[in-house]
C-alpha cells in the first residue's frame, strides 16, 4: 500500500489477493488522499473494485479491437487508420466474441497456423 503523488494529485498503489490496483485520488490533499485510499482497498477487499484490466478483458475481442482503433485515432493518419482496420478485419472474423481474458497464446498459435495453411 502506498500514497504517492504525481504533479500536485495524489495517487495509490496497492494489492489485495495479489490483484494490484493503481489509481488516482482524484484530490491534493493528503489526509482526504488517506480516506480514499482505505475506501478504495476496503472495496477491493470486498470484490467490488475491478482493475481496468479487467474491465478490458471481459470485453469480446471485435468490441475491444474496435476501441483500440478508436483510441488511436488522434495519434495516426488517416492512412494508417484504414491500415489498422484492415489488418485487424481476419483477428476479428477469427476470435469474433471470444472474450480477451480467454485468448492464450495457445488459440493465437492455432490462428497463425490456420492463417498460413
Amino acid at each position: 500500500m502506498a500514497l504517492y503523488k504525481r504533479r500536485k494529485t495524489w495517487w495509490t498503489d496497492f494489492s489485495v489477493n495479489g490483484q494490484r490496483y493503481r489509481e488516482s485520488l482524484d484530490t491534493t490533499d493528503w489526509r482526504e488522499a488517506q480516506a480514499k485510499e482505505k475506501e478504495l482497498i476496503s472495496q477491493a477487499s470486498q470484490g467490488k473494485l475491478a482493475t481496468g484490466y479487467q474491465q478490458f478483458g471481459r470485453l469480446a475481442f471485435s468490441q475491444a479491437a474496435d476501441l483500440y482503433v478508436a483510441e488511436r485515432l488522434s495519434h495516426l493518419a488517416s492512412r494508417s487508420i484504414q491500415t489498422e482496420k484492415e489488418r485487424l478485419k481476419p483477428l476479428k472474423s477469427y476470435f469474433a466474441s471470444s472474450c480477451l481474458s480467454r485468448i492464450t497464446a495457445e488459440s493465437v498459435r492455432q490462428y497463425a497456423r490456420l492463417s498460413h495453411s
